[in-house]
């Protein structure tokens, strides 16, 4: 791995050199995969607007494995990971996990109801924003934890639901994933931690819960993607509960206490150390 690192860094540091001097301004090839992040966003509105809501669904997916989940790892491969590149980076998040998907629900529920599409993008912009802004006002940072439902993961788990043919044959389903949605909205919001790949070494078998469930959903959108969606929901089900699972009972001890401490900056009970900062969410 660290061979293909090195191979693969001396073949992308001159590409972001030639493009940071080329547009500048913290610009890199880093940035290159944001963009693609943003243009599946992008697309999936345009998508929902017209009424394609899985085809939308799919143009978000493809912006966050081809952009989001690869331009950190572009970012330290090039060195070149910077001020610019991390809010570049959360920004687009919040359009493309955040409200892409608000719109994608909309287009799946007006159908039934054009109240209920309207109130249920409307909640999960807000929970989204919310959220974006409590961690732009104060950082939350703590080992391999994320506190509260990530947006990748909560736009992951309409769009399994949302295009599941399963789902829409319960009766009234409309209703059904409306009661979803708030609970994902409300997710959004929580202090629960939820795993990530940063701070610690995790357990072997979670890394390998990971990369199966990665693998076999780009698998299944390849060359069979009949249950492709209801297997994405089994995924995200088995992640949303990981982050407590890992967790040692001291490291649970230490995680409400960064609660506590993030809760009283944000209060403004105390005076943070550092100025504003926006975490990267987990790719």
């Amino acid at each position: 791995m660290r061979s293909l690192n090195l191979f693969l860094s001396a073949l992308l540091t001159p590409v972001d050199r030639l493009l940071s001097r080329l547009i500048g301004k913290g610009f890199g090839l880093k940035d290159v995969f944001t963009l693609i992040n943003l243009a599946g966003g992008t697309a999936g509105i345009y998508l929902a607007f017209v009424g394609r809501p899985v085809d939308a669904s799919w143009a978000v997916l493809l912006g966050f494995i081809l952009g989001d989940s690869l331009d950190g790892y572009v970012a330290r491969l090039t060195g070149h990971s910077n001020r610019f590149g991390s809010d570049f980076d959360t920004i687009t998040d919040h359009l493309a996990q955040g409200i892409a998907p608000a719109f994608i629900v909309y287009a799946h529920l007006a159908p039934a109801s054009l109240e209920l599409g309207l109130a249920m993008a409307f909640l999960l912009i807000s929970a989204g924003s919310v959220r974006h802004a409590r961690n732009t006002a104060v950082s939350f940072d703590f080992k391999f934890c994320w506190k509260g439902l990530p947006r990748p993961i909560a736009a992951m788990l309409i769009f399994s639901l949302y295009n599941s043919r399963l789902v829409w044959r319960l009766p009234e389903a409309h209703w059904w994933l409306a009661g979803v949605t708030v609970a994902i909205a409300a997710g959004l919001l929580t202090d629960f931690p939820f795993v990530s790949h940063h701070g610690r070494r995790l357990q072997r078998w979670v890394v390998g819960i990971v990369l199966f469930a990665y693998v076999a959903t780009i698998a299944q959108a390849l060359v069979y993607r009949r249950f492709v969606w209801e297997f994405l929901f089994l995924s995200m089900t088995v992640y949303v509960f990981l982050g407590w699972i890992i967790m040692h009972p001291e490291e649970r001890a230490e995680f409400r206490r960064s609660v506590r401490r993030w809760r009283d900056q944000l209060e403004d009970r105390t005076t943070p150390t550092t100025g504003p900062t926006t975490p990267k969410e987990p790719s």
